[in-house]
């Protein structure tokens, strides 16, 4: 199991790098972090993008008088698509997105995180005159021990 060292949202990094083969073939063409998501206006969006949101985390156990947590975080993966006959259908970035992150493990930090799972998501599509927004949630388990320092 990941044992999480200096970034409670490493599985974000994780996120992108199993997405970067989708920006490298032009599947996608930006990958947006949350903090950059209030920078974003839907008219000057890149599209199709992949938003990776964080959406909290579920304390299944505790161990070593609550010392070492295992943990199961969720993220959202939104599609982002331009509702135009000149981009990729959404069913194809979907199917493209799903292949590229569901069931895989990342090597970060010496250490295998993952699979990332597929569940349900929190949030539906949502539809705007231009866009659609495709909402794919993935979970992903770690451990996280507050006396655990990466150096």
């Amino acid at each position: 199991m990941f044992d999480i060292k200096d970034d409670y949202l490493v599985a974000g990094d994780a996120l992108t790098e199993l997405l970067a083969p989708l920006l490298a073939n032009k599947t996608l063409k930006k990958v947006y972090q949350a903090n950059e998501l209030s920078e974003v206006d839907e008219r000057s969006q890149v599209t199709p993008a992949a938003h990776l949101l964080y959406m909290g985390d579920v304390l299944p156990d505790t161990a070593q008088g609550g010392a070492t947590t295992q943990i199961k975080q969720t993220w959202l993966v939104v599609l982002a698509c331009r509702l135009s006959i000149h981009e990729r259908s959404a069913g194809e970035l979907l199917t493209r997105t799903l292949s590229a992150i569901a069931g895989k493990t990342v090597v970060m930090d010496g250490q295998k995180l993952g699979p990332f799972l597929r569940t349900n998501s929190p949030i539906k599509p949502r539809f705007s005159k231009s866009h659609g927004y495709y909402p794919l949630a993935f979970t992903v388990q770690c451990r996280f021990n507050p006396n655990l320092k990466a150096y």
